[in-house]
């Protein structure tokens, strides 16, 4: 009988290990700001060994900061939260290979964007699995997908210096198609 425990114990163990092992974080894109400009916030998203999406928490999306650049932390509950309601998950297929986050921060800006939403995708790619999360740009810039990797924000203060808002947002990445660099600029409203 305890032979059996421990078989079962050590079965147990291994699995969790295997499974652990399984997870890889995969970055989709950093927002930063000029205000604090040292500490930027990281968006991120895990994979397994099949290059699908996993949860954590049931959670397909996490958020940290990197402090001075270099330094993980994890962010304010309170923070967290105003977070998650301006970048959404909205939905996984039933693949685990694609999911739509919402970016409802967007609607504080004047665009021309058809959906303020992002594809993030996961694929195979040259042997490695990469991840991408793209945005379906508008008129302005010739219905381009952008692959995001970083957004910045040019912070407002009111007049004791406290942040208020953004007098306009940089969404910087690649060309989802041809894989040049591409960077477009919305204005508040």
């Amino acid at each position: 009988m305890k032979l059996s425990l421990y078989i079962i114990a050590a079965t147990l163990l291994i699995a969790q290990n295997a499974f652990a092992g399984a997870s890889v974080e995969k970055k989709l894109f950093t927002m930063e700001k000029n205000y604090n400009a040292e500490n930027i916030m990281v968006i991120s998203t895990q994979t397994d060994d099949n290059c699908k999406f996993l949860s954590k928490n049931n959670e397909y999306l996490e958020f940290y900061w990197m402090m001075d650049r270099s330094t993980r932390k994890e962010v304010h509950p309170t923070i967290l939260k105003q977070i998650k309601e301006k970048i959404k998950f909205s939905g996984i297929n039933s693949q685990r290979d694609s999911f739509k986050v919402q970016m409802n921060d967007l609607s504080e800006l004047k665009h021309d964007l058809e959906e303020a939403s992002m594809e993030v995708s996961s694929g195979i790619e040259n042997g490695v699995c990469a991840v991408k999360s793209v945005i379906k740009l508008g008129p302005s810039a010739s219905y381009r997908k952008l692959n995001l990797k970083r957004t910045y924000c040019d912070v407002t203060t009111n007049m004791i210096g406290i942040p208020n808002g953004c007098k306009f947002i940089d969404l910087d990445g690649n060309d989802a198609d041809t894989n040049i660099k591409l960077k477009v600029r919305f204005y508040s409203k």
